[in-house]
């Protein structure tokens, strides 16, 4: 079997992060004439993290202070194995121009669509356009005007991506919309983990399905401009969730709730009981080897965004250390901006 080149992207974006930088590809060059992230090969006794630097200088004239890991996966075009590793570039000194002759441009974020991009960006655009932090609401029997305030209130911290979980959300459509209210008029998006049907008709953003619903579907079951998330729990359902062309996953159980995080065992194994402990070694092995981001879930805590992306996380999806608690909206930001 030939060998992988190792390939190191970079995602550059400007001070208040709603804008990325993209190069065009030369037109001799293969896949010619469409955008991509700067970034190039792993040479023979490079590190990732090495090479990276190398080779943003060289193509684009930046000095990376600060960059975190942000999605690895293997693709396979024709005759070409590659193994990509792209990472969020936090801060860097130097005037960028396209050392190569390239053509460079700024890009908003939101407007960037893979159809311009090589087959193999797919997953990388949507981990740009997700945010660090999943926010999960809790499963209650009453849902008091309290709650929706209290929503709102890490809404406005920086929660960007929330999913209503009820097993009683279509019995509860009149809260289900003034949830989805609450989001968009602060810039957030909300999903709803119940049937597809269901968030179409309550004008979601899309939905979370469940591993039971996601091995039950054979395509995706909602349209491109909606987002399709899914729980999984081992490599199986990881596949499948890949397969139907979900935007991204949700992958449990990392941690024990309240505990320290399990070494973990076989990580593709399935899950037969409900905490089979992945640890952070285990998550790695698993979302290392997919296209499309994927959350860590399980004894999350806010504390753990750092050491989640480390391992190849997009971020983290929570329930627990946020609700009910007085310092949440002030911790919610804090762990988004690092302050």
């Amino acid at each position: 079997m030939r060998s992988r080149a190792h390939v190191v992207l970079g995602v550059v974006c400007n001070e208040t992060r709603d804008k990325v930088l993209v190069a065009r590809r030369p037109r001799h060059s293969h896949l010619g004439g469409l955008w991509e992230f700067p970034g190039g090969k792993v040479r023979s006794a490079e590190s990732a993290r090495q090479a990276l630097k190398r080779e943003l200088f060289e193509e684009i004239n930046i000095d990376i202070r600060d960059c975190s890991p942000l999605i690895s996966f293997d693709y396979d075009y024709p005759g070409k194995p590659l193994r990509f590793s792209v990472w969020n570039i936090h801060g860097w000194t130097g005037k960028l121009m396209g050392k190569e002759g390239q053509e460079t441009r700024w890009v908003d974020i939101s407007s960037i669509t893979a159809a311009d991009f090589p087959a193999a960006n797919k997953g990388i655009i949507a981990a740009c356009k997700l945010p660090a932090v999943y926010l999960i609401t809790p499963d209650l029997e009453n849902y008091t005007p309290a709650f929706v305030s209290e929503l709102q209130g890490y809404v406005a911290a920086g929660v960007k991506l929330v999913q209503y979980r009820s097993k009683k959300s279509n019995y509860r459509k009149p809260l289900v919309m003034e949830m989805i209210d609450a989001c968009r008029s602060m810039g957030a998006e909300l999903i709803i983990n119940s049937t597809p049907e269901f968030a179409m008709e309550v004008g979601a953003g899309g939905v979370h399905l469940n591993s039971t619903r996601l091995l039950q579907l054979s395509e995706r079951p909602l349209p491109d401009d909606y987002r399709v998330a899914a729980s999984c729990h081992n490599m199986h359902e990881l596949g499948h969730a890949v397969d139907i062309g979900v935007d991204f996953c949700v992958l449990s159980q990392v941690k024990r709730k309240g505990s320290v995080p399990a070494t973990g065992g076989k990580a593709g194994q399935p899950s037969f009981f409900s905490e089979n402990i992945l640890g952070w070694d285990g998550f790695s092995e698993l979302v290392n080897q997919l296209p499309i981001p994927v959350y860590a879930l399980g004894g999350m805590k806010l504390s753990d965004l750092g050491i989640a992306r480390e391992h190849g996380a997009q971020g983290i999806a929570l329930i627990g250390d946020v609700w009910h608690r007085p310092d949440a909206a002030a911790r919610i930001t804090r762990a988004l901006t690092g302050n």
